[in-house]
């Protein structure tokens, strides 16, 4: 499967991955403050942006093969991996999976602490209710397109991922906007509690702390990258 994806800078690599509906530059407003010190790899997940995927049957484990199958292809050792709620999963995944491949992890506004009572009925609901609920979901999408995601949400949203965020023995760093509507800073504190040793930063900002305060968020992945672990 072909990924797509945007390269800047030299250096170390740090690869970022999007979050739901989402695509590559995502990113763009982090690369101004990294690409003079780090090799940035902005990469779009199966099935967004530019990259090909046939997503019918697709779950999170799915989309971290493909993810890793790319950064073999890509020869990358010892890669810092970025990712932003969906995109967070996939990360943890990856990186619970390949530690040697993954170097540092460092999730933003990650999903996969869910609340199971809020979904149980979720099967219950007419496709139209179900896309009013998805609604706060899906950010700056076309809603028109919820009954195509629909297959793959219903997987998604299933997902409980402490398990995985126990497992992760790579040193770890979670970001959070402080005013995030979509998933609250306590979804931030409970997987810093899951993850041995990892470090919680809660900046000024919403779901995506690195649009509104693009810099600060920039600072603290420096900092954490240049961390002796």
């Amino acid at each position: 499967m072909k990924l797509d994806f945007l390269e800047f800078g030299e250096g170390r690599a740090v690869v970022f991955l999007h979050g739901w509906q989402q695509d590559k530059k995502s990113f763009a407003s982090l690369v101004p403050f990294l690409f003079k010190k780090y090799h940035l790899f902005l990469l779009d997940l199966p099935g967004f942006g530019g990259s090909e995927a046939s997503l019918a049957d697709f779950n999170s484990y799915d989309y971290a093969e493909e993810v890793t199958k790319w950064l073999k292809n890509q020869k990358l050792k010892e890669v810092v991996l970025v990712g932003h709620s969906f995109g967070g999963k996939i990360a943890a995944i990856v990186a619970c999976q390949n530690p040697k491949l993954v170097k540092k992890l460092i999730l933003i506004a990650t999903s996969g602490i869910i609340d199971k009572e809020k979904f149980k009925n979720l099967k219950k609901l007419s496709p139209r209710l179900i896309k009013d609920f998805l609604r706060p979901f899906f950010v700056g999408r076309d809603y028109k397109q919820a009954g195509k995601l629909l297959p793959i949400f219903k997987t998604v949203v299933k997902e409980d991922f402490s398990g995985v965020f126990k497992k992760i023995k790579v040193p770890t760093l979670i970001i959070w906007g402080k005013d995030d509507k979509e998933l609250s800073a306590e979804n931030g504190k409970k997987i810093n509690s899951m993850i041995n040793g990892s470090k919680l930063e809660i900046v000024e900002g919403n779901h995506f702390p690195f649009w509104d305060n693009p810099q600060k968020v920039a600072e603290l992945i420096d900092d954490f990258v240049n961390e002796k672990n």
